[in-house]
């Protein structure tokens, strides 16, 4: 904000009223920012929800004024239910569909950073370890089991983009919300 003021009581005046002014609107402003990021955050996490993105729902919580807080908020809308046999016995297992999303599971599953001690490990003898794939055993109604080979889910990092995309737009937004010469 520029401010211009002469020697004189009423530009003195006129600036203490354009201050005041700007003070009043910062608490408008701050809560306009946050939700602006968050906003675009919740946009870019639904680009990258991948063939979850029925089941996953994206919103922004917070408190608005002068501290505003926001929090950019994945959570499921609706659970995956798997169903499987298990020697003749009914099997199942809830999952995620955000953390499906996020970080994938099996060989397809990811780690964006390089953590020492994650990965596809080996021990003697191994012999699919790096096959990109991973051995199950489907078991049929008379207790015979096949061997089936299953690849996972590949993560597409929903909350992952949209925190980068926040990240790489704060300076931008912040310009676009905070500026007061009207451009």
């Amino acid at each position: 904000m520029k401010v211009e003021i002469s020697l004189n009581e009423k530009s003195v005046n006129h600036a203490i009223g354009q201050l005041k002014a700007y003070r009043d609107s910062l608490a408008t402003k701050n809560e306009q920012f946050v939700y602006e990021l968050l906003n675009l955050g919740i946009s870019v996490a639904e680009e990258h929800a991948g063939g979850y993105g029925k089941y996953i729902t994206f919103s922004k919580e917070g408190k608005g004024g002068i501290t505003t807080i926001g929090y950019l908020v994945g959570e499921d809308a609706q659970k995956i239910i798997a169903e499987w046999d298990y020697y003749g016995e009914r099997k199942t297992a809830v999952l995620s569909p955000i953390l499906l999303a996020e970080f994938g599971s099996a060989t397809y599953a990811e780690v964006l950073f390089d953590v020492e001690g994650v990965g596809q490990g080996t021990f003697p003898g191994q012999t699919h370890a790096f096959e990109n794939s991973w051995w199950y055993k489907e078991w049929d109604e008379n207790g015979k089991g096949e061997w089936k080979r299953g690849r996972g889910v590949t993560p597409t990092h929903p909350m992952y983009h949209a925190k980068m995309k926040m990240y790489e737009q704060i300076y931008n937004v912040a310009r676009k919300v905070f500026r007061t010469d009207g451009r």
